[in-house]
């Protein structure tokens, strides 16, 4: 398997402190992804979340630091969940605590578990649903869920492309 060490969401003080338009938060969305999740974020997708509340309504047109975390967030869970349950999770996750703490715990979980993914033990599932609040439960199960798939894409492109170079010979 390849490694994951480069791999590694931005926590909130790593996003811009300026208000963004449209394209900036497509782009930037894209770039903090583009290791992570082979789905690329469009406008329209930005604007479809936004009419169906996965993410905050833009100010005047601009989005902020608030915004790309849930963006980050819904383009990850969305590969797991309908879009209706990643709304759900969204609303718990920003509604324990403030946004910017709700990210980075959700950063630190989704880091910590590409860290022990990538060759060290994996704490029991079993173990993680007697000790952890319901919200965290859930967090992690689906942090886990995008990483493997994430994971299990690369290896098909992976050997999708060798495959394709030995046919060619």
């Amino acid at each position: 398997m390849e490694s994951t060490e480069k791999l590694e969401l931005p926590y909130w003080q790593e996003f811009p402190d300026i208000d963004l338009y449209m394209d900036q938060l497509v782009s930037l969305g894209n770039r903090y992804l583009s290791e992570i999740s082979t789905n690329a974020i469009t406008p329209s997708m930005v604007n479809s979340y936004v009419k169906k509340g996965l993410i905050s309504r833009p100010i005047k047109k601009k989005y902020q630091r608030r915004h790309l975390a849930e963006l980050i967030i819904v383009s990850l869970f969305k590969s797991v969940y309908s879009l209706e349950i990643v709304k759900q999770i969204i609303l718990q996750i920003f509604k324990t605590s403030d946004t910017q703490a709700a990210y980075d715990h959700f950063a630190n979980l989704f880091n910590y578990d590409l860290r022990l993914i990538d060759g060290q033990s994996i704490p029991d599932v079993k173990e993680v649903a007697q000790t952890e609040p319901v919200l965290n439960k859930v967090e992690e199960y689906t942090i886990r869920a995008s990483i493997y798939q994430m994971l299990g894409q690369k290896e098909i492109a992976k050997h999708t492309s060798l495959s394709a170079k030995d046919s060619k010979k």
